[in-house]
């Protein structure tokens, strides 16, 4: 999925266009959760950072006109890594790609201040597989799993500053 960019290789990954019918479909949450924005840095978009930021914040806006009192924990993805658009990789992104991946976290921290959400920033937590370049490892899902855990249950006692 992407934030709010149509892709024009498969269909229906627009998360402006999903997210309404997923908040809509499963009302009373505890806690929203979004985490997007890896596949904004692909090549065709040409976005840089804080235009993928412009997009979460979408996002964002989205889930408090649909759930207007749910605690909002926003996360950076983690990098993109290094030569993830070789060959035999993925073609799709290329060096800025993985540029604007490593100031997402920057970007999304102030959308997060601005809009009251709470922000982590996987990358903190998770490093890129050798494998692609791109997903986590097992590792890496469970280091972040447990981030993501301790701030949710965070922010249910209320502990939790925004950042």
């Amino acid at each position: 999925r992407t934030t709010v960019f149509d892709d024009p290789f498969r269909e229906g990954r627009r998360g402006t266009q999903l997210f309404p019918t997923l908040l809509e479909t499963h009302r009373l949450l505890d806690c929203i959760v979004i985490m997007l924005g890896t596949n904004d840095c692909k090549t065709v978009y040409g976005a840089s950072a804080g235009v993928i930021a412009k997009g979460v914040e979408k996002l964002i806006e989205q889930a408090q006109r649909f759930a207007k009192d749910t605690p909002i924990l926003l996360i950076s993805p983690i990098h993109l890594g290094h030569g993830v658009g070789e060959p035999d990789f993925d073609p799709e992104f290329d060096e800025k790609s993985e540029s604007v991946s490593r100031n997402l976290a920057n970007e999304y921290r102030k959308v997060a201040l601005q809009n009251h959400a709470a922000f982590l920033n996987a990358a903190d937590y998770a490093l890129p597989s050798v494998t692609d370049r791109e997903h986590l490892d097992e590792n890496g899902h469970a280091a972040l799993a447990d981030a993501i855990y301790d701030k949710i249950i965070a922010l249910q006692k209320g502990l939790s500053n925004v950042i």
